[in-house]
C-alpha cells in the first residue's frame, strides 16, 4: 500500500501539507448568499454538495492505472424571464463523473497521463441516455526537482452546448519552505503558506464550466450551462489521524446557470470565450455573491 500511494503521489498529486499525502476521499458543500431579484423577490437559494473517491493501482513497470469517481449535486433558484409561462423555478442538477486511465512513467522525472472521462450530467427528470457526455484528458509531466513540477496538456468534453476544449497547465512549486503555489490553470489555483505542520492558509480560485440536461414540461431536453469563477481565502486544518478540514470564504465573480434549447449550440467552447455563439438564452443572467465552503478530507501519508 505504501508503494502504491507513494508512486501515485509522484505521478498524480499531493495535498497542501509539507508531509506528502494522498487524498483518498473527500465530501464537501458550498452555499452562496444571494439577494432577492425580480424573478424571486422573497427567497433565493444556491448550494451544492460533492464527493470524490480516488484509487491508484501501480502496475509492474511502475506506471499507474488511476480511477476517480465524483458525485455532484447543485440546487439553485432559476432567474426566469418575466414573460415566461410556467417557468422552471428551481434547478436540481446531478453530476456523476468517472476519470480512469493510464499514467505512463517514462522515467523518474517524466510521465504521460491519458484519462478517459465519461459523465452523466442532468436534472432529476432527464433520461440517462440523454445525459451522457464523453471526454478525456492528456497531460505531459516534468519533475524539475523536489520543489518544482509542471504539466501541460488539454481537456476535451462534448458538452451539451458543443465541443469544449481547455488547454491546461499544472504547477506545483515550493517558492520557499513556507510559501507554495499549486494549480491546474485555468481551472483552479492556490497560493498559500504553512504557519505550522497542521495548518495551511492562503488564497484560492476556481473557474468551471459544465452543462446539464434539463427535461421539464415546456423545456424537454433543454440544457443548463453552469459557469462559476470563485475567489476565496481558505484554511486547511489537520483535525485528527488522517482527517483534515478545508474551509473557504469568498466571492463568486461569476455564478450563472444559462438555460438553452437542445439544438442551440456554439461552434467551439473555450475558457472565457465561445466561438460562434449565437444562442438564444431562455432565462435571465445570474449575479455573483458571497459564499462559504466546507470540505472534510480523508488523506493518507505516503512518506
Amino acid at each position: 500500500m505504501k508503494k502504491i500511494l507513494t508512486s501515485a503521489l509522484i505521478l498524480l498529486s499531493v495535498t497542501l501539507f509539507a508531509q506528502n499525502r494522498f487524498d483518498v476521499f473527500y465530501a464537501g458543500g458550498n452555499y452562496n448568499f444571494i439577494g432577492t431579484t425580480d424573478a424571486n423577490p422573497n427567497e433565493n437559494y444556491d448550494g451544492y454538495f460533492m464527493t470524490n473517491l480516488s484509487v491508484p493501482i501501480v502496475l509492474k513497470d511502475s506506471s499507474i492505472w488511476f480511477t476517480s469517481i465524483d458525485y455532484q449535486y447543485f440546487s439553485t433558484t432559476n432567474e426566469y424571464l418575466a414573460s415566461t409561462v410556467d417557468p422552471i423555478k428551481q434547478f436540481h442538477l446531478n453530476g456523476f463523473m468517472l476519470r480512469t486511465g493510464y499514467v505512463y512513467r517514462i522515467d523518474s522525472k517524466r510521465s504521460l497521463q491519458i484519462l478517459f472521462v465519461p459523465r452523466s450530467m442532468a436534472d432529476v427528470s432527464a433520461s440517462f441516455s440523454n445525459s451522457i457526455q464523453l471526454g478525456g484528458m492528456l497531460m505531459y509531466e516534468k519533475v524539475k526537482n523536489k520543489d518544482y513540477t509542471w504539466r501541460v496538456g488539454a481537456i476535451y468534453n462534448n458538452e451539451f452546448f458543443g465541443t469544449y476544449i481547455v488547454p491546461i497547465f499544472y504547477l506545483d512549486w515550493n517558492m520557499t519552505s513556507k510559501i507554495k503555489v499549486k494549480g491546474l490553470l485555468p481551472i483552479y489555483g492556490k497560493v498559500y503558506m504553512e504557519p505550522n505542520e497542521n495548518v495551511d492558509i492562503g488564497l484560492h480560485f476556481i473557474g468551471l464550466t459544465t452543462s446539464h440536461r434539463i427535461n421539464e414540461p415546456g423545456y424537454e431536453n433543454a440544457y443548463v450551462e453552469r459557469k462559476t469563477i470563485d475567489i476565496s481565502a481558505f484554511g486547511n486544518f489537520h483535525l485528527f489521524d488522517n482527517i483534515f478540514m478545508e474551509a473557504r470564504a469568498g466571492y463568486s465573480i461569476s455564478r450563472d446557470y444559462g438555460l438553452y434549447a437542445e439544438d442551440d449550440k456554439v461552434d467551439l467552447g473555450l475558457p472565457l470565450v465561445n466561438i460562434g455563439d449565437d444562442r438564444t438564452r431562455l432565462n435571465e443572467e445570474f449575479g455573483g455573491g458571497a459564499f462559504v465552503h466546507l470540505r472534510l478530507i480523508y488523506s493518507i501519508p505516503v512518506d
